[in-house]
């Protein structure tokens, strides 16, 4: 669960040598209630923190449905998950994104994507939070 969690938050944040400084975190509940907790910092282009094109880059994953845009949207997507065992190889996540200046804010439910699904008794909900902490440095 941990690192589909991982994989998801590193996914959505795409490294950079100069520009806006975020400090990401995350906190998920998985199946079994246990709360787990990830924070990184990472650097993103200057006023390149986009709900949208954030989620649209993500590897692995494809759109069932978005609506909104660059501020706020609501979106659905499956994707393919290397590494874990076949019944949860496909995710489902859908959620919220916002950005409100220098914060962005994401809510997200995780279950399998499997039809049908095997698993059924697997979700994982979670929330994202960024916050530009300052400028990085050049290359």
């Amino acid at each position: 669960m941990r690192k589909t969690t991982l994989l998801l938050l590193c996914a959505l944040t795409p490294p950079a040598f100069a520009g806006d400084l975020w400090e990401i975190t995350s906190t998920s509940a998985g199946p079994d209630g246990a709360p787990l907790a990830y924070t990184d910092r990472k650097c993103l282009p200057k006023d390149g923190m986009n709900a949208s094109q954030l989620l649209d880059g993500l590897g692995n994953c494809t759109f069932d449905q978005k609506s909104g845009g660059p501020a706020a949207m609501t979106f659905s997507m499956t994707c393919k998950v290397a590494g874990m065992p076949a019944n949860l190889s496909s995710m489902k996540v859908s959620g919220d994104a916002s950005l409100t200046g220098d914060r962005f804010d994401m809510r997200y439910t995780m279950t399998p994507g499997t039809s049908p699904p095997s698993a059924a008794d697997f979700k994982m909900t979670g929330s994202a939070t960024a916050r530009k902490v300052g400028q990085c440095e050049g290359p």
